[in-house]
């Protein structure tokens, strides 16, 4: 994938060409039916590989990890490698969303209760709630339990990828009341998406890819980088509240469910009041993604003028 409509040089999010129908074929139409003796080594090789064939993506893990982390050395290599290994059991986690109901996926999901009573909370006020998130652990899997809130989601997203590679992810998470809006293919996606949080809906967005116009510059782990603004203008838009929530894979094939205090911005147009909404964004951000680096995938330099070996926080 690449960033979009600003005519900005694109930034991508992988090189590599392993995206194929062919590979989530294999993933979605074996691994579910493999015993966990022979996934679990199949699960290690495949790492590896990918580990060999994507020097790439491995390069740009490594300087993100260490910008967070400061590991270096065999400390530093091991982090890389359970990276890639839980990209892998993300990928599979999609088999378990096509098999199960959302009810099923719940009986898999640690700490669930807080999140779930703060949610309800919010939505009670009336004014929407916006879910921020991260391309860490299993989003999707977050998508699809919100089936069970009665209300209407929308999610927004930029995919560059064919249909054919699309629809896998596509259909694991889909269900009645989710409206997958795609980053670019609207000029009015804003006021429908505001439209929808005055209705008391849900509005889920990703705030870690800075893609199109709608970007601010921000220190993020101690060095500048460019993170949407999304969430922050449609929460100072519309009232909403910001709920930072985040789906992570815990011990086997259970994951637990982290969420955060709310977050509220007051409306107001001048550009210091955005960036302390952003403030807010990028310290639930370090928050996450410092406990959990080896579940934050994204596999190109997040930090692009960074020269790999920067001071880290």
């Amino acid at each position: 994938m690449s960033t979009g409509d600003d005519g900005a040089t694109a930034r991508r999010w992988y090189r590599h060409g392993w995206n194929r129908p062919l590979s989530w074929e294999l993933i979605l139409r074996i691994t579910p039916w493999l015993p966990r003796f022979v996934l679990v080594p199949l699960h290690h090789l495949t790492t590896l590989l990918c580990l060999a064939c994507m020097p790439t993506e491995r390069a740009a893990a490594r300087r993100n990890l260490h910008r967070v982390t400061g590991t270096t050395g065999l400390a530093a290599a091991w982090l890389c490698y359970r990276l890639f290994f839980n990209f892998g059991r993300f990928l599979v986690a999609y088999g378990e969303l096509r098999r199960l109901k959302p009810e099923e996926l719940r009986e898999r999901l640690l700490d669930l209760e807080h999140t779930d009573t703060a949610l309800r909370q919010l939505l009670a006020e009336g004014r929407g709630v916006v879910l921020a998130t991260l391309h860490i652990g299993q989003w999707d899997i977050g998508l699809k339990l919100l089936s069970g809130f009665g209300v209407p989601v929308h999610v927004v997203m930029l995919s560059e990828d064919p249909r054919e590679i699309t629809r896998y992810a596509d259909e694991a998470r889909a269900w009645t009341q989710l409206r997958v809006h795609q980053m670019g293919a609207s000029p009015l996606l804003a006021l429908e998406l505001m439209a929808a949080l005055r209705r008391g809906e849900i509005v889920a967005v990703q705030i870690d890819r800075a893609v199109g116009a709608n970007v601010m510059p921000m220190t993020l782990f101690g060095a500048t980088t460019e993170l949407p603004t999304g969430a922050a203008h449609l929460a100072m838009a519309t009232g909403a509240p910001v709920l930072p929530t985040f789906v992570l894979l815990d011990r086997g094939t259970r994951y637990r469910l982290l969420s955060l205090p709310p977050l509220r911005f007051e409306r107001n147009e001048r550009e210091s009041a955005l960036h302390d909404a952003m403030s807010g964004l990028v310290q639930a951000m370090e928050h996450v993604i410092s406990r959990y680096p080896d579940q934050w995938f994204n596999f190109y330099d997040v930090w692009p003028q960074d020269s790999g070996e920067g001071a880290p926080r």
